[in-house]
């Protein structure tokens, strides 16, 4: 069996171009975030295309391959890919090139040499940008949240904060794991502190809308795809590393919350929400912050913004209706069949419309409370307001499964 490297520029050991392109193509897929699922039917379709016997066992983590020219021996391959990160212009150019090998307009070994050249190339957006897409996300949120314009100023200054933490933590690939907590830390004592220099600011809605960015929305709708399709090794594992993600950010946040019990006079502020008229350019914002920090192209913020603006409206209007169990399950059935459309037609990845979109309608404000009602020795709300949050959350992955079947997902 053959180990290659997890460095995402180390090239696959093999010296047939076939297997080459395979391996590095799996490499590549599974650290943009892809499912096991879709890797495996992925590799499966495209070894079966270019004359290889074999098969393909993905995790979270890399995959097992063992592939076979005709005639010729066969060996096994363990390719370690480490943590993926969403990088959306990346994928689609990447699923792009597989089509166009698939369909004979392209030859494996200049395929090989695109792939190479797309694992190289650095992020599309640099610090700076990135930074300001955590501020002005993290601005929009705070509208979305209902917070007023005190809440908007300041959630911006503390996302530029968080996101600052989060681009110097990533330099240093080692302590990149740390960025929940920290960014934790920092939403928690920054919202308190700077919550209290301005009256009536609600603190829980500078707190969460400064951490949001940080919430594993990849990890989180990969899992639910892969549980859902029956990959439970994989679905559970994502699942597991999801849910410490999201201890740290608990974590993160209590520990900013000891920090700054000495401000904690403006906790309960009732924030003054902006007109309803503020929502839509709030939602602009937002979907172009996620598309900045998912590395999305640019071209994609016009179907971004209309996908974020109907997950926005179908959540609220059936929340109102039926509550925010069945409005969650319903606006991701709604946002998850509209993608899956728009991934058949255009043969782009549906998670391009998709993960930007899904971060409006995540139950994070809920999910938040019931954490400061614990926090604050009121464990019977706060166990409330965590379950609700937890059945919103289940019903919001079974509105995506239900909209994987009316509306399959396109394949290679």
């Amino acid at each position: 069996m053959i180990e290659a490297d997890s460095h995402p520029a180390a090239p696959v050991v093999s010296p047939i171009p076939e297997v080459a392109f395979t391996l590095g193509l799996g490499r590549a897929l599974q650290e943009f975030g892809v499912s096991a699922q879709t890797l495996e039917n992925a590799l499966g379709r495209l070894a079966h295309h270019l004359g290889l016997e074999g098969a393909v066992y993905a995790t979270p983590t890399g995959f097992l391959a063992s592939f076979q020219k005709a005639g010729g021996p066969s060996k096994t391959y363990l390719i370690r890919t480490g943590s993926y990160s969403a990088n959306l212009a990346k994928l689609a150019e990447t699923e792009a090139l597989v089509d166009r090998v698939i369909h004979d307009s392209l030859g494996v070994e200049e395929a090989l040499r695109r792939l190479d050249r797309i694992s190289r190339r650095g992020p599309r957006f640099g610090p700076v940008i990135q930074v300001g897409a955590y501020a002005i996300a993290a601005m929009g949120m705070a509208v979305v949240f209902g917070g007023g314009w005190r809440e908007a100023l300041l959630s911006t200054l503390i996302g530029a904060l968080v996101g600052l933490a989060a681009q110097l933590l990533e330099q240093k690939r080692t302590q990149l794991s740390l960025a929940p907590l920290v960014g934790g830390i920092l939403s928690s004592l920054g919202g308190i502190v700077l919550g209290n220099l301005v009256p009536a600011a609600s603190h829980s809605i500078i707190i969460l809308s400064g951490f949001i960015v940080l919430v594993p929305g990849l990890g989180l709708l990969v899992s639910m795809q892969e549980l859902g399709t029956g990959n439970l090794v994989a679905g559970s594992s994502r699942l597991v590393g999801t849910g410490f993600v999201l201890m740290l950010l608990a974590f993160g946040v209590a520990i900013g919350q000891r920090l700054g019990s000495g401000w904690q006079g403006g906790l309960l502020a009732e924030p003054q929400a902006l007109p309803f008229w503020a929502i839509p350019p709030a939602i602009a914002l937002v979907a172009l912050g996620y598309l900045v920090v998912f590395q999305g192209a640019l071209r994609d913020y016009a179907w971004t913004l209309g996908a974020s603006l109907l997950a926005y409206a179908s959540a609220r209007l059936t929340t109102q209706l039926l509550g925010p169990e069945v409005g969650a399950g319903i606006a991701a059935l709604v946002l998850g069949a509209v993608c899956n459309h728009y991934s058949r037609r255009t043969r782009r990845p549906g998670a391009v419309l998709l993960l930007p979109s899904l971060m409006l309608i995540v139950p994070g404000s809920k999910g938040f409370q019931g954490l400061l009602l614990v926090l604050h020795k009121h464990t019977l709300e706060g166990l409330q307001a965590g379950f609700q949050s937890l059945t919103v959350t289940v019903a919001l992955m079974l509105g995506l499964l239900l909209a994987n079947v009316l509306v399959p997902r396109r394949r290679f």
